[in-house]
């Protein structure tokens, strides 16, 4: 279980399914609702972080997170909301889709993202949010025991690219799809990938 001599496990999981998902729509600092399938997935995936028992759970300030979050820790299990696993802001590429963002001429300056080449460049920096996100996870990876982090798509890859010691330009080669996530272990600062996949097969580990 690897409980002992400082030694952790981290579930880092995305949130369910918006209505901005589903409609392929960027949406990092802004608020979109569940679909109804994603209403269905955030029962399912709090259910099934509570029976994972974590000693702790941290979440994003975004609802779509934070409504899994609370639902999972219920009155027992500690909840840290963290600024610092909020997805990573669009700007004024917000709630628009690609075609959009390219017909208005925007571009996403991300490393390994292909296709949104236009002149005006969008939104938080790469640099920034790997930075925020990846001092989140020194914080995860410290922990003895079980942590849960409820976060975002760009949140799980930049924590698996950090994690693992890959390029950031591999982030984007990640399909991590509404429910997916990863579980890692920890022991003596070095980071072990242990699953990959949806939240029901991370949860049986």
């Amino acid at each position: 279980m690897m409980r002992e001599g400082g030694a952790g496990l981290v579930l880092v999981v995305r949130h369910p399914e918006t209505e901005a998902n589903a409609a392929r729509r960027y949406v990092g600092a802004s608020e979109s609702p569940y679909t109804p399938l994603g209403a269905s997935q955030a029962a399912e995936l709090a259910a099934l972080i509570a029976a994972w028992c974590p000693d702790r759970i941290y979440t994003s300030p975004r609802e779509r997170a934070l409504a899994v979050a609370h639902a999972a820790a219920g009155s027992a299990i500690p909840l840290t909301v963290l600024d610092g696993i909020a997805e990573i802001d669009f700007g004024c590429a917000e709630q628009m889709t690609a075609g959009e963002m390219q017909a208005a001429g925007l571009s996403l300056d991300y490393p390994g993202l292909p296709g949104l080449d236009g002149t005006t460049v969008c939104g938080e920096s790469w640099a920034s949010f790997e930075q925020r996100v990846s001092e989140a996870g020194e914080r995860f990876a410290a922990h003895a025991g079980r942590t849960a982090v409820v976060a975002h798509g760009g949140v799980v890859r930049v924590l698996m690219m950090s994690w693992l010691g890959l390029d950031a330009r591999a982030a984007f080669r990640l399909a991590v799809t509404n429910g997916v996530g990863a579980l890692f272990g920890f022991e003596d600062g070095y980071a072990r990938l242990l699953a990959f996949g949806p939240a029901e097969l991370l949860c049986t580990v």
